[in-house]
């Protein structure tokens, strides 16, 4: 029994691998990038389908599945990257689903019976705000990430190169790298510390 439709109904299930598209450069924006690298943060940007997507054809998987289709019911995780690759899949499939009458979100948090059971019988709408901010966190992350990447390699390398390791070739910066080194050199002092 499906609720939406207010009968029984065939399902069809299948899956995503993470996300299906990346952000990267416009091409011609990023030529100059390497001598000003304050150019990235008003460089327009792509989304490009993943490698992994693209070498198992998920997009030409999802659209022959939404063919006929009547609704799209997203069972992704739920939080913003879930919400996100919603989106996704609501662009691939948007040819079948011309408006967004019939695409739903199913809300859980246990992969039990009874709550796969409750989030059929409470499915929501999609959270285009959520899938908004995983859109500009993305964008953040890429162009704060590139710009200062070029930047340290080309003010530090020799230096780092003389004092830490000679086959360096880029020092590379991520909004996501800063916090995780953070973690491991804590804990390393931890260790160090322990008697």
């Amino acid at each position: 029994w499906f609720p939406p439709a207010g009968q029984r109904c065939r399902f069809q299930q299948t899956s995503v691998v993470g996300h299906v598209f990346g952000l990267d450069f416009n091409k011609e924006d990023n030529r100059g990038a390497w001598n000003d690298p304050s150019v990235l943060f008003d460089a327009r940007t792509e989304k490009t389908i993943e490698d992994g997507s693209a070498k198992l054809k998920v997009v030409e998987h999802l659209q022959e599945l939404a063919k006929g289709a009547e609704h799209l019911v997203l069972w992704l995780d739920c939080d913003r990257e879930g919400e996100n690759i919603g989106f996704e899949v609501i662009g691939i499939c948007r040819e079948d689903f011309p408006t967004d009458e019939s695409i739903y979100r199913a809300q859980f948090s246990a992969l039990t019976e009874p709550e796969m059971r409750r989030a059929l019988n409470t499915l929501v709408r999609p959270n285009k705000f959520m899938s908004m901010a995983v859109d500009a966190r993305q964008e953040l992350d890429l162009k704060i990430g590139v710009a200062f990447t070029r930047l340290l390699t080309r003010q530090l390398l020799e230096s780092c190169k003389e004092k830490f390791c000679r086959d360096l070739r880029v020092i590379s910066y991520g909004p996501c790298q800063t916090p995780t080194l953070w973690f491991c050199v804590q804990r390393h002092q931890e260790i160090q510390a322990f008697e």
